[in-house]
């Protein structure tokens, strides 16, 4: 139930967002990851996953839409991810802040949707900092603090990420993760890049991972 009715938020306001808006872009991805975690929970060891995005701006904010898709090609389940919200930046664009709403299913039947709020500064390591809070009933939280910093090979752009989280597995348990990593993007194309990376995953839930993924990313 709760699919349906995000698919229908989703489809009502993103036609909106369309109409209104001035300048529009869209992406989407296509790959392949050796496990897939979500905030620590492994939820396949292998995956098809694929994401389709689109940005605009509408005014003095900018609006963005995505879905993404995580096929379990060995043991797990398959997952859905959606998300919609708006974001504004502040002080010559130093800070930019994020508000919207996300929705994240297994095929299985496990169903989260939840309010998102984000800050993110435009400064050394580009801190980011992420909040989650479900609105489905069931109250539960997730904080996240993350940096990344972007290297130019020449030959290529790489990306070092790092990332810790905390969240609630219900309302009295909870636990830790965190990632680190680095992605390789090479340009094969005016509108599309070639995807490398390798996660370090550490989770309460399970033991310490390697993730490797590969894929291609087009913008349109």
């Amino acid at each position: 139930m709760y699919m349906n009715t995000t698919k229908i938020i989703v489809t009502t306001l993103l036609g909106f967002i369309i109409n209104a808006a001035s300048a529009q872009d869209f992406s989407a991805n296509l790959g392949y990851a050796s496990d897939y975690f979500y905030r620590g929970a492994l939820k396949s060891e292998e995956a098809v996953q694929s994401s389709l995005g689109f940005g605009a701006d509408v005014g003095e904010f900018g609006v963005s839409a995505s879905a993404f898709t995580s096929q379990s090609v060995d043991a797990g389940s398959d997952s859905y991810q959606f998300a919609l919200g708006a974001s504004k930046s502040f002080v010559n664009e130093l800070i930019s802040v994020y508000a919207g709403l996300n929705h994240f299913e297994d095929v299985d039947g496990e169903a989260l949707f939840e309010g998102a709020i984000s800050l993110s500064g435009n400064v050394l390591l580009s801190p980011t900092v992420n909040l989650y809070r479900s609105i489905d009933g069931d109250d539960l939280f997730t904080w996240e603090l993350g940096v990344n910093h972007k290297f130019d090979l020449t030959f290529a752009e790489l990306c070092v990420h790092a990332l810790y989280g905390e969240t609630d597995l219900t309302s009295t348990l909870d636990s830790d993760y965190s990632v680190l990593g680095a992605q390789l993007s090479k340009g094969i194309s005016d509108s599309a890049d070639l995807l490398v990376g390798a996660d370090f995953i550490d989770s309460d839930l399970g033991d310490d991972e390697w993730v490797f993924s590969t894929g291609v990313s087009i913008n349109f």
